[in-house]
């Protein structure tokens, strides 16, 4: 499984973020930042899903998953994420874990220094 630092300063996942900035949306490395929680829940689930054998797997099926959990398991709390992170945060975890870079599908986004 891998292991999901998280982000300080001088952490290298904010240095990753700074150095692929041209793959990311604008403003993801904030979000990141304030949305630790998420992120941390989305790479459990990430690596819960190749540990069980999957080789390719849906970002957007593990958010879904986690709104569901979240708003199964805490009594008013409302489960936000902004869907246009998914992609990013499926970009990030392929940058930290190489060795699982099938597990999502990424396409090129738009505006981006890949896609000119």
């Amino acid at each position: 499984m891998s292991t999901q630092p998280d982000l300080v300063s001088g952490d290298p996942i904010d240095a990753m973020l700074c150095e692929n900035a041209s793959v990311f949306r604008p403003g993801f490395q904030a979000w990141v930042k304030d949305n630790r929680h998420i992120w941390r829940a989305f790479c459990r689930e990430a690596d819960r899903a190749w540990a069980r054998g999957r080789q390719h797997y849906s970002a957007r099926t593990i958010i879904e998953y986690l709104r569901h959990e979240t708003s199964m398991s805490e009594s008013g709390c409302i489960f936000k994420i902004d869907g246009n992170c998914v992609p990013d945060m499926a970009r990030l975890y392929r940058l930290i874990n190489p060795d699982r870079a099938g597990l999502f599908e990424v396409r090129v986004m738009p505006g981006s220094v890949r896609a000119a």
